[in-house]
């Protein structure tokens, strides 16, 4: 009597496990995870100024998204989320290069304080990198110009490769900067 009632007891608790497991799955069905896509571009406001000059590997820099993104109908990142990034690296400037430094992009804090892992980098003049690029010439040499037009040639002042020393680059408080994803991120509707 004992067994069959404890067989009983085992076959009503499989068949509550299986009901159960057969309602999660119904309820379940019409969720769609919602992800940003690896290539999106993401805007973002910049709450202190960042420079070449006083940053430091592995400082924390904060941004804040100056309105809501929708993902379809859905606002995935409300407006005055914050957004946390760290320097990457890095580099002074010398003679003829500014000064560059890299900022990834780590975490997004939404306004309901939910934290998502985020993979991106702050967009710069066509790069990753925000600085690097050539400085100003020091000098100029004239040089003649022909033209079909003007056969007898003009004269224009060409840069040489002498430059000056290089300056450091910064990114303004309060200025609009563009990040761009590295990876797909799950993110769940707000």
């Amino acid at each position: 009597m004992f067994k069959q009632l404890l067989k009983a007891v085992f076959i009503i608790t499989i068949a509550a496990a299986v009901t159960m497991s057969a309602s999660s799955e119904t309820n379940l069905r019409d969720y769609k995870a919602i992800s940003l896509v690896k290539g999106s571009f993401l805007k973002a406001v910049s709450l202190r100024e960042i420079s070449t000059s006083t940053a430091k590997v592995g400082d924390i820099e904060y941004f804040i998204n100056p309105e809501d993104v929708y993902i379809g109908e859905t606002n995935v990142i409300p407006k005055n989320s914050i957004y946390i990034g760290k320097v990457e690296s890095v580099t002074e400037a010398v003679e003829g290069v500014n000064a560059a430094m890299k900022i990834k992009i780590i975490k997004l804090k939404t306004t309901k304080d939910v934290v998502y892992d985020m993979d991106a980098y702050v967009y710069w003049k066509g790069t990753t990198t925000i600085g690097g690029d050539l400085a100003q010439s020091e000098f100029y040499v004239k040089m003649p110009h022909y033209t079909t037009s003007m056969p007898k040639g003009v004269l224009q002042l060409v840069p040489t490769s002498i430059r000056y020393f290089g300056e450091p680059r910064a990114i303004k408080a309060g200025e609009e900067v563009t990040f761009i994803m590295n990876k797909n991120i799950p993110l769940y509707g707000n």
